[in-house]
């Protein structure tokens, strides 16, 4: 894939979860007070839509790969999964012992898609160095610490909505807990690009 089309499809990905993020802080709750069915059951699944656009965008692109990048894309949505479930089996049980309510494991629930992404992407950019395709790849690609930065600003909004509007602070404190972990990963990788860049001048 050229480069100017994985830079598009990455912002395309970045503008359907942007607006995914939008919709859920200011339609979704309008599904709470609406009374009758039908708008009450299209406020509550309008997040979905982008979330669809997202999974049909990634379709088309891995569809488009050759071999290779099919391979680093399987790596990543395996280890993505396998990430995910492990959170859901923690959540439930959890909820299940009442050490969380069931109203903060459903808005955590709720994050699970944008965090898969998020595992997704780190997994399979690993993955891609691995078989020695990264730096050609990152190249060709927003710079992975612009990704991680907008994806903890993200999950910062949903932390202060999940706060200040619905009053899950337990569930507000695990979002922001992920907002911070992958805000200073942003850091780490704004990092060791400004150095990779700095070297060879040296």
């Amino acid at each position: 894939m050229a480069r100017t089309a994985h830079r598009t499809h990455d912002r395309r990905i970045m503008i359907a979860m942007t607006i995914y993020v939008v919709v859920l802080v200011c339609v979704w709750p309008l599904a709470k007070a609406a009374l009758e069915p039908v708008p009450k059951i299209g406020y509550a699944l309008a997040p979905v839509l982008p979330l669809l656009y997202v999974i049909w965008a990634m379709g088309q692109k891995i569809l488009h790969s050759d071999e290779l990048e099919q391979r680093t894309h399987l790596i990543g949505i395996g280890v993505a999964a396998a990430a995910i479930c492990v959170i859901s089996i923690v959540s439930g049980f959890l909820a299940a012992a009442n050490a969380m309510t069931l109203a903060a494991t459903s808005a955590v629930l709720m994050w699970i898609f944008p965090l898969m992404m998020l595992v997704y992407g780190a997994a399979r950019s690993y993955a891609a160095r691995r078989y020695g395709g990264g730096a050609c790849d990152e190249d060709e690609r927003l710079p992975l610490y612009l990704r991680l930065l907008w994806a903890a600003v993200l999950l910062g909004v949903a932390a202060a909505y999940l706060y200040f509007r619905s009053g899950h602070a337990e569930a507000a404190g695990m979002v922001l807990g992920m907002a911070v972990t992958i805000a200073l990963g942003s850091a780490i990788f704004a990092v060791r690009r400004w150095r990779r860049q700095r070297t060879p001048r040296e």
